[in-house]
């Protein structure tokens, strides 16, 4: 299976959306035996990635804590499923859909818009891209949602961790395929793991800016 953004094939729009670029974050899928948890929330790095001691244990706290916020948050619109691990073997598991499940007066909080055609949906991955404009910054996002969590596929291949979420629990990891164009940021929940790719397009991108501006609109839909 074709993973996005670090996860799937992201086909992300660059310019006035008439340029595309494909970074393929490449790698086979498992044959459906593992759950898909995320397991950086329990402090497993299994493939190898750098992890100061002490870190698994401050972000399982930062995911209880962010677990209260969003549940206050989907009472005032949110719409983002409940953070926590997933098993999409599971009977009734149901991976969480960003292109249908999220309404449009969630889009303008977070400053985004469809872009209509940029969308991919499979049985085990579902993803479609936004434009993002707040301010003088101008970017496009993709929302991806996958059942197969970074257990598989980044920490397996030893990729190490380049950015962790200030106001939730996401992680970026190094990715060989898109350099400085983009970030790739994952958050685990309980429908499926949600990844947000950012590429910044007024500017001269920075990775670390991207990051936080994926994460700022997953947060704005929480």
């Amino acid at each position: 299976m074709k993973r996005i953004g670090g996860l799937a094939l992201v086909a992300v729009c660059i310019g006035v959306l008439s340029n595309c670029a494909a970074p393929l974050g490449l790698s086979a899928r498992d044959n459906g035996k593992n759950s898909g948890g995320f397991s950086n929330f329990s402090g497993d790095m299994s493939g190898g990635g750098s992890v100061d001691s002490g870190v698994a244990e401050a972000t399982a706290t930062k995911v209880r804590e962010s677990q209260a916020s969003s549940s206050e948050s989907r009472a005032g619109g949110g719409v983002l499923p409940p953070l926590g691990e997933f098993d999409r073997t599971e009977p009734g598991f149901q991976l969480f859909d960003p292109c249908q499940e999220v309404p449009e007066s969630a889009l303008e909080r977070a400053a985004i818009s469809r872009i209509v055609g940029e969308e991919f949906r499979e049985s085990d991955t579902v993803f479609c891209s936004f434009k993002h404009q707040s301010g003088e910054t101008e970017g496009v996002v993709t929302i991806a949602s996958s059942d197969t969590g970074t257990a598989q596929v980044e920490e397996a291949q030893g990729r190490a961790v380049i950015y962790r979420g200030k106001y939730i629990p996401v992680v970026a990891f190094d990715d060989p395929y898109s350099r400085q164009s983009m970030c790739s940021v994952n958050l685990s929940t309980e429908r499926g793991l949600i990844t947000a790719t950012y590429s910044l397009l007024t500017h001269s991108p920075n990775k670390t800016e991207q990051c936080e501006k994926a994460e700022e609109i997953l947060v704005n839909l929480m």
